[in-house]
């Protein structure tokens, strides 16, 4: 399913909106998803990796439908079939409302993060002089993306495009070495 479309939902009701959309919309056509990560919770000194929602307030949809079509087509399946209180709009790019397709490009940066539950792994990686390495997980590759790191929290601030606006979020990572070793020129 090569097209995605992201719609805005009223916070908290995300679960309520995906279940809704699965049960209602043609499962040929439509696939909702809530994208999730790997965050560390803390407890008693043990870290263990719990699934949480990557963002408040949306909801997430693959489908095979035109990108030309797919505006009318989801905004008819919502209003006819759904007829959801809580979903409040599908998000688009500029003043076009029929330009809901996330860009390709977008697009294939998130299907390289998520894994097949639509889930953010936590990543590993080390520092070697001011330089830092991810050598598992999601982040692998994406060190550059990184704008500042939260060591005791295991968090990485990275910012990450979504429909054309840049947003920085919180993924886990965890560093378990630190070098003050310059690595070579």
């Amino acid at each position: 399913m090569k097209n995605w479309v992201i719609l805005f939902v009223k916070a908290g009701a995300e679960e309520q909106v995906l279940h809704t959309l699965k049960r209602t919309l043609d499962p040929s056509e439509y696939l909702p998803f809530i994208p999730l990560k790997e965050a560390p919770y803390i407890k008693r000194g043990i870290v263990t990796k719990v699934r949480k929602r990557l963002f408040l307030g949306y909801v997430f949809i693959q489908s095979p439908i035109n990108a030309d079509l797919i505006a009318g087509k989801l905004q008819q399946a919502i209003t006819d079939v759904v007829r959801h209180r809580d979903i409040r709009s599908i998000l688009h790019y500029g003043a076009d409302k029929k330009d809901v397709v996330l860009r390709e490009k977008e697009r294939r940066y998130w299907e390289r993060l998520f894994d097949d539950d639509f889930c953010i792994t936590g990543s590993v990686g080390f520092f070697e002089g001011d330089r830092i390495f991810i050598t598992s997980g999601a982040l692998v590759g994406m060190e550059g993306s990184i704008r500042r790191l939260d060591l005791h929290k295991r968090q990485a601030f990275v910012e990450l495009e979504v429909m054309g606006a840049v947003r920085e979020i919180r993924l886990m990572l965890e560093i378990i070495k630190k070098t003050d070793q310059k690595p070579p020129a």
